[in-house]
């Protein structure tokens, strides 16, 4: 019988591994890795939205999901795909979408 926590584990143990080879290639002179570090990091938000789903075998999750948009909006500020001056208006829009999740999680446990 397969552990739920198993694809969590090798997401982590993967992800460990990759660091690992980062930090390998900054020492031999291949890359640089505070640069990629300070360009990629909303890239973790993504990756631990990632593992809930995994950790919960791809069920429902508002939290995972949430963590996902977030780190994929900061890492399209971040690589200038999006202008900074949008960035203004995210944290309104954020804070609408979180009530309107609230309000509809709210009324649909109430069934």
């Amino acid at each position: 019988m397969k552990n739920k926590s198993e694809p969590s584990r090798f997401f982590w143990g993967l992800l460990l591994i990759i660091i690992g080879l980062l930090f390998l290639g900054e020492q031999v002179g291949y890359i640089d890795f505070g640069r990629v570090i300070s360009t990629y990091w909303p890239a973790i938000f993504i990756l631990i939205g990632i593992s809930i789903y995994l950790g919960r075998g791809f069920k429902r999750s508002g939290a995972a999901l949430f963590l996902m948009l977030l780190g994929t909006f900061l890492l399209l500020v971040k690589l200038q795909v999006i202008e900074r001056y949008l960035w203004k208006y995210f944290w309104p829009g954020l804070l609408i979408l979180a009530g309107f999740w609230l309000i509809l999680k709210a009324g649909h446990k109430e069934k």
